[in-house]
């Protein structure tokens, strides 16, 4: 019935701007009139390009290492530098997927205005997480301790982590969402749940470092760098909660 509505206003919309041909030439262009605006008008219905499920994967991947490389560096402060370097390429990784991202959402016709604002924010969120991963490790850089902070080690890393790794298994399921759906849902509860144990986490260092007695003044420099680093970690761990929300999104939408 959709198609018929279609064809019935296109020919309506197309009959009286017709030249005054003969008979046969006029049909014939109006049968090409009625093909090129019923297939616009379909084309959204059409299979979508799967290369945005590729570019997701490898988006996803570069989270992954970057909080495997947050995790690396333990409590040796000595792996810093080089650990910020591999963060800076994989940033910059991350961010030239994203650019190949909004390139293709540029020349994808079959997508609606509100679809690729989607997929474009969920890039954008994605790349956040990198982003902030690589901040937060900038800034351990600026540090006069001789190892890191306890916070970081053993209490945001694992969580950033299991974090990433949830979030790329779920991008996977985008490609064959009647599949996976489950897993997908369950992958979203869990990051979820991560970022409310980050939650505690925050509050929890953000009172010892606020209330903490200083003994020497140029502590206290140095409790606001690490209350830097305390937030910067949280607000990564905000972000893969809204990629886990936008991956809800394409969950009810019933894929991108």
């Amino acid at each position: 019935m959709l198609l018929l509505w279609y064809i019935y206003s296109a020919e309506n919309m197309k009959r009286d701007k017709l030249p005054k041909e003969s008979g046969d030439i006029k049909n014939l262009s109006l049968k090409l009139l009625l093909v090129t605006a019923v297939l616009q008008k379909m084309s959204v219905f059409l299979p979508h390009d799967k290369s945005f499920f590729d570019f997701f994967d490898s988006l996803a991947g570069k989270a992954v290492e970057a909080a495997k490389l947050l995790v690396k560096l333990d409590t040796d402060y000595s792996k810093l530098p080089e650990i910020s370097a591999q963060l800076g390429t994989l940033e910059g990784d991350a961010d030239s997927i994203v650019h190949e991202i909004v390139q293709e959402l540029f020349y994808d016709h079959t997508r609606v205005t509100e679809e690729k604002a989607d997929i474009r924010y969920f890039a954008h969120n994605l790349d956040n997480v990198v982003d902030g991963i690589e901040k937060a490790v900038i800034r351990m850089t600026f540090t006069r301790r001789p190892a890191l902070p306890e916070f970081v080690v053993a209490e945001f890393s694992p969580v950033i982590l299991e974090a990433t790794q949830e979030i790329k298994a779920a991008v996977s399921c985008l490609r064959n969402l009647s599949g996976c759906e489950g897993d997908l849902a369950a992958g979203c509860i869990r990051i979820n749940e991560l970022e409310n144990k980050a939650d505690i986490i925050n509050r929890k260092w953000l009172k010892e470092l606020m209330t903490a007695a200083v003994d020497n003044p140029a502590e206290v420099l140095d409790r606001l760098l690490l209350k830097e680093i305390v937030d910067i970690l949280e607000d990564t761990m905000d972000q893969c909660e809204d990629v886990a929300n936008i991956l809800e999104t394409f969950r009810v939408k019933g894929g991108i």
